[in-house]
């Protein structure tokens, strides 16, 4: 371990302690300062991306999109939603093998399943369908190389993705309205977890027999960077004060995110109880523990206030 790394790690360690030894309703304060601090730093991204399109249901396709998929494919999901604006699926009536074809071909990803699937009559389907949309609306085409493949398997293979995203598409004509209604992570779910894939597809699925729909977990996931985040932007942006207390409530219902940086914390005895809980500590420590500044860390400042 690196001399800077043992002092984060040193600092994190003490800071876990003070925070432990917190009175449930200071410690609970302290959370949630860090978790709007969180937020408004999300919202920087959205409020960029909403006055580039000036539409809510772009704004909210684009949310969706780069969040499905790994970081590392995140700016390739941009470019789609650049080259394939939400609008077009107005155009073809939502109808979901259209979509498919849509993201397939504009991700430049169906020249590829054309080369592994020679002989599928499903393939060739989305293909036409493709090649006369794409003239029809003057479509432009990504290049397979955009796109991070190597080592992607089961749900986090973009093909896959991308057709869960047809069918949420295809189920939702009003996405942007069901979104804004979720309530609870049993809405969240029932949103993004009834969702299926072709039989074609099931090659790239890591377990037999599973329809490709997106997880419990994914979906958990979707809610705290999607739906939350959207809810209390569109709050912001339309006055809607009720929306911007659902988005923090539904934080709140949805269970504590699992990486790296939370079993950290969990391993120094602070687990976070819930969605809200984990943003504040994925902000303690992505912007002040890994940096050293403590001097401006808000939990630090507020227990030398005490």
């Amino acid at each position: 371990m690196s001399a800077s790394s043992s002092i984060q790690a040193e600092s994190q360690r003490a800071c876990a302690k003070e925070l432990a030894a917190l009175d449930r309703s200071y410690r609970r304060e302290v959370m949630a300062q860090l978790c709007f601090d969180r937020i408004a730093q999300k919202q920087e991204f959205l409020i960029d991306k909403f006055h580039t399109t000036d539409d809510w249901n772009e704004t909210a396709y684009l949310m969706l999109l780069r969040s499905l998929d790994i970081k590392e494919n995140r700016s390739s999901y941009e470019r789609l939603a650049k080259l394939l604006p939400y609008r077009y699926f107005a155009k073809v009536g939502y109808q979901r093998q259209t979509v498919e074809a849509l993201l397939l071909g504009s991700s430049g990803l169906l020249s590829r399943l054309s080369e592994v699937f020679e002989e599928s009559k499903e393939i060739a389907e989305l293909r036409e369908i493709y090649n006369y949309d794409a003239h029809k609306f003057g479509l432009e085409q990504m290049a397979i190389s955009d796109w991070q493949l190597t080592g992607h398997i089961g749900d986090n293979h973009p093909v896959i993705r991308l057709l869960q995203l047809a069918d949420i598409i295809s189920q939702h004509e009003h996405l942007l309205n069901d979104i804004l209604s979720c309530r609870t992570r049993t809405d969240v779910e029932k949103l993004f977890c009834n969702t299926s894939v072709p039989r074609w597809a099931s090659r790239f699925l890591s377990e037999e027999g599973h329809k490709g729909a997106i997880s419990r977990t994914k979906a958990q996931m979707l809610g705290i960077n999607v739906v939350a985040q959207l809810q209390i932007f569109y709050s912001e942006y339309t006055l809607r004060t009720d929306l911007d207390s659902r988005g923090i409530e539904l934080l709140e219902q949805l269970p504590a995110e699992s990486n790296l940086f939370i079993n950290r914390w969990q391993k120094l005895g602070i687990k976070p109880e819930n969605a809200l809980e984990s943003q504040a500590l994925l902000q303690l420590t992505k912007e002040y523990c890994s940096h050293l500044r403590c001097d401006k860390c808000p939990f630090r400042r507020y227990v030398d206030s005490e």
